[in-house]
């Protein structure tokens, strides 16, 4: 055996190349770097009310009825014009109230659905304080970093009103609080859940389960109080770790007698394939509910292109030479580098930077100081890098990212949609490369939905059952070709 995959071969004196087979195959084609795109289609105009595909250009949220305090706000941080699902929101609010039931949102990426609640709530708020009426919100979003995020909106839209928003942390904007392994460790700081005015609390299932064992007292009145219960990203929260949190809460509800708060809860990701879906787990909780969706949701977005690039070999090496050749061509401003594993990750980054500047590395053996110093650094710039983990595929919304790579294949179709949702915020348009391996079966089936333009929901799934699926399609096309390829005498 000589250095790195050569071996000798004895009886011919030559050197043969030992490759994978998927290697082997690409090499013997001898095939540079091609990358196959599906471009997106033109923004067209909506037939109803004149709007665009995401947003209602000819309505404003003084149409919609919203309290004149809250239009203020929405205009001070350049908000003036509904996404589709704020409009359809806030037109359920003023055609129902007080009749209301409960909601499930369900829409793409980037087009505003957690502001979407939010709008809804305080506007609620408003139209009740002239009333005297409190209102009690509790708002579960599954990490430290979205929690962060939901709090920073809801305080920049509410600063000029009567309203108290808090998470069980008792410094919620400062990091170094954040890091959830504390929780078993460290009792929580008791919260005034029952305050003067309106209270919005924004945390996680884990942490105000916590809280309830701590705090059963200061817990019961919130919850016989609660008027809205939301949940962001709810795929997530009717799975493990979270899903016990969850349903110990409605048994806890039901125990209570209340029976006037409102469910609303959102995804991009609602499958309603077979009787053990995540859609039909929800219903099961949040019954008797009105959807409120979008015509993109489970689809290919309409303002993104996609790209699958073709290489010799997919390794790392030859991944970053094409992410240097594709940027080196390309005017982008903010990218990110999607990873599957934090060693994966890092091992990116090292061999990555040497090439960019401004690149930065974001992960979970980060400190929490750090993670959110970083994110802050990727905000703000105009032109830089960021390679990460699936940390934050979900939820965090970042303005201005124009370019996406899956170094690494995304795990299941699931991973893909969310963390290609952290481009093309609102009707902003954006690029996504996803290398095409096409011995990777969950690559092999994203590249067919772009292919032959299906929904993302006929191959949502779990890593093991896409696996299981894909071998059982593969045996009957191998058997479909077996047939069709038989000779007139061998068929007979």
């Amino acid at each position: 055996m000589n250095k790195a995959g050569t071996l000798r071969n004895v009886n011919s004196g030559q050197e043969q190349i030992i490759l994978s087979k998927n290697s082997q195959r690409h090499y013997n084609s001898v095939q540079p770097q091609t990358v196959e795109h599906f471009l997106c289609k033109n923004e067209k105009g909506d037939d109803q009310n004149g709007g665009t595909c995401f947003f209602k250009k000819d309505q404003t949220f003084s149409k919609l009825l919203v309290h004149p305090t809250l239009v203020d706000e929405l205009k001070k941080n350049n908000i003036t014009i509904p996404s589709l699902i704020q409009f359809d929101l806030l037109q359920y609010y003023n055609k129902c109230f007080p009749m209301l039931r409960n909601i499930i949102i369900g829409a793409e990426n980037g087009i505003g659905k957690t502001l979407s609640y939010i709008i809804f709530v305080l506007n609620h708020i408003l139209k009740q304080s002239s009333r005297q009426n409190r209102v009690f919100v509790l708002i579960f979003q599954y990490s430290g970093l979205l929690t962060r995020q939901c709090l920073q909106v809801v305080r920049r839209l509410s600063r000029n009103f009567k309203v108290k928003s808090t998470t069980l942390n008792p410094n919620p904007l400062n990091p170094t609080t954040l890091n959830p392994t504390t929780l078993n460790h460290t009792p929580i700081p008791p919260v005034n859940l029952n305050p003067n005015e309106s209270l919005i609390l924004i945390t996680s299932p884990v942490r105000f389960a916590t809280y309830m064992k701590e705090n059963e007292d200061a817990v019961t009145p919130f919850l016989k109080n609660l008027d809205f219960l939301i949940m962001d990203e709810v795929d997530v929260m009717f799975d493990d770790p979270y899903v016990k949190h969850i349903k110990a809460l409605y048994q806890q509800m039901s125990k209570l007698a209340n029976t006037k708060y409102i469910s609303i809860v959102t995804s991009s990701t609602l499958c309603n394939k077979g009787k053990k879906s995540v859609y039909q787990n929800i219903n099961k909780y949040v019954t008797d509910a009105v959807l409120i969706k979008t015509n993109y949701l489970h689809n290919v977005h309409p303002l993104v292109n996609y790209h699958f690039v073709n290489l010799p070999i997919y390794t790392v090496s030859e991944k970053k030479k094409a992410i240097k050749r594709i940027m080196s061509k390309e005017n982008y401003k903010k990218t990110l580098i999607f990873c599957n594993t934090i060693t994966s990750c890092n091992n990116a980054f090292s061999q990555l930077s040497s090439l960019f500047e401004d690149i930065y590395l974001f992960n979970s053996s980060l400190k929490k100081e750090d993670q959110f110093a970083i994110l802050e650094v990727f905000k703000n710039s105009e032109r830089c890098i960021l390679v990460t983990t699936d940390i934050i595929h979900r939820g965090v919304d970042i303005k201005g990212i124009t370019h996406l790579f899956h170094l690494d294949a995304p795990t299941n179709i699931v991973v893909y949609t969310h963390r290609n949702g952290r481009i093309s915020r609102g009707a902003s348009t954006g690029d996504i490369y996803l290398f095409n391996d096409s011995d990777n079966l969950v690559t092999k089936k994203i590249y067919e939905l772009h292919k032959k333009n299906v929904k993302f929901e006929d191959i949502f799934s779990r890593k093991r059952s896409l696996r299981k699926n894909y071998k059982r399609d593969l045996k009957k096309s191998k058997q479909g070709e077996g047939k069709s390829g038989q000779s007139p005498q061998s068929s007979t």
